[in-house]
């Protein structure tokens, strides 16, 4: 741990993921409405081939202007340098890279100052390798205090027909679907088309074609009969090697509501309708369409919506809408709440919702373990107001406090059945 009286934050963005840039957005957002008074940013930018750098440089919008395609381009510098997070204990925090270029120093007996310090691991992924699990192995195996949910609740959440299985067996309700194999699609497509067509819940289109293991609706297809359905898994098992199949909802109404794990518990938010362009909520509907959120992160070094970087708070929405059955919105928070639990969850996650309004059916949609500007639009409107750098503070603390719990538990039972 560091001996500075504010604590040193690793914020960890980008990664090998589809959802790159989003994270990106998402991580500088932190980095921007962190609380100075108490804490150091330490931005760690993952390039999409792996390697993490640190520096100055990776906290300007520039540095990122030709990116990916000039990846290779990055080269430690004064203003970035490459590092990385050994798996082994009492490290200390972050271990650059050898100007020699000879492998990692620090490995062996490195010195001291070959380690960046860092008292508090903060994962700003979204999608694979970074919200799934993956980071949070790391994490564990180093021995560090990190936000977030940990390993189990991670990689739960980010597989969407694994998390849907264990939200219904608590009864929380979710639509039929069926799962296809990359490989069994490319072996036999019409098989698998007969296969989803005569599923159940699934005879009769439209039907909604996702990648498992992605969100910001990254892939996701509605389809209308066989021939968009054959593209839409092409299109799905170019980002992954899993689709999920859903029936469509013609007669939709999405509600999201957040969660958020406290000192004192898990707290929910006021729920949110998102409003799509058109019969999906895309990619473009979430970040592109609404040019960044209005109004003010709150203390910290934040700054206004128009300076910002466009996030999930520029989707066009409608947060706790006068007009929505209030049976909705309880439901909704008790079932995220009961979910949250469910799941051991941990940090600030978004829960989506679905409701067939021809039918006054509600059901889980998906989870966001890390969700695009962490949702702070949410506990902005909720009572008591929570701003984003106070999102971030709750996120700190209780991963200090439970590193602390971890740090009481026994891991040692010595040598005895070898040599008994």
């Amino acid at each position: 741990m560091s001996n500075s009286p504010r604590k040193n934050i690793a914020i960890l963005f980008g990664g090998r993921s589809a959802e790159h840039e989003i994270s990106v957005i998402t991580g500088l957002e932190v980095v921007d409405s962190l609380d100075t008074t108490k804490y150091q940013a330490v931005p760690v930018y993952i390039d999409a081939q792996g390697k993490w750098w640190t520096g100055d440089a990776v906290k300007n919008k520039e540095f990122y202007r030709n990116l990916p395609a000039s990846h290779s381009d990055v080269k430690e510098g004064a203003d970035v340098k490459e590092v990385a997070l050994l798996p082994s204990p009492g490290v200390g925090g972050l271990v650059t890279r050898g100007s020699s270029g000879g492998g990692l120093s620090g490995l062996l007996g490195g010195k001291k100052e070959e380690v960046i310090p860092v008292d508090v691991f903060m994962p700003i992924f979204h999608g694979q390798f970074g919200e799934d699990g993956c980071i949070q192995g790391l994490f564990e195996l180093a021995d560090v205090a990190y936000t977030g949910a940990g390993v189990l609740a991670s990689s739960v959440a980010m597989n969407k027909q694994a998390c849907k299985g264990l939200l219904h067996s608590t009864g929380i309700p979710v639509l039929p679907s069926v799962v296809i194999h990359k490989e069994r699609a490319q072996r036999d497509l019409a098989g698998v088309r007969n296969f989803i067509e005569q599923a159940e819940g699934l005879t009769s289109y439209p039907l909604f074609v996702k990648p498992m293991n992605l969100g910001s609706s990254v892939g996701v297809s509605r389809v209308e009969n066989s021939v968009e359905l054959d593209a839409a898994l092409a299109k799905v098992f170019e980002l992954d090697y899993l689709a999920i199949i859903e029936p469509c909802i013609t007669d939709l109404l999405e509600i999201n509501v957040s969660v958020m794990e406290t000192t004192e518990g898990p707290k929910v938010s006021v729920v949110e309708v998102p409003v799509a362009s058109g019969k999906v909520l895309t990619y473009e509907d979430k970040y592109m369409r609404g040019g960044g959120a209005k109004g003010s992160k709150g203390k910290g070094g934040s700054k206004s919506g128009s300076q910002r970087l466009s996030g999930m708070a520029g989707l066009t929405r409608v947060i706790d809408p006068e007009d929505l059955d209030e049976k909705y919105k309880s439901t909704v928070q008790n079932y995220a709440l009961r979910a949250y639990q469910a799941l051991e969850s941990g940090g600030c996650v978004r829960f989506d919702f679905m409701v067939d309004t021809s039918k006054d059916q509600l059901y889980f949609n998906e989870l966001n373990p890390i969700p695009g500007s962490m949702a702070f639009y949410l506990w902005e409107k909720t009572t008591p107001v929570v701003l984003y750098p106070q999102i971030i503070n709750n996120l700190i603390e209780t991963a200090v406090a439970r590193r602390k719990m971890k740090a009481g538990l026994k891991r040692e039972m010595g040598f005895k059945a070898m040599f008994s």
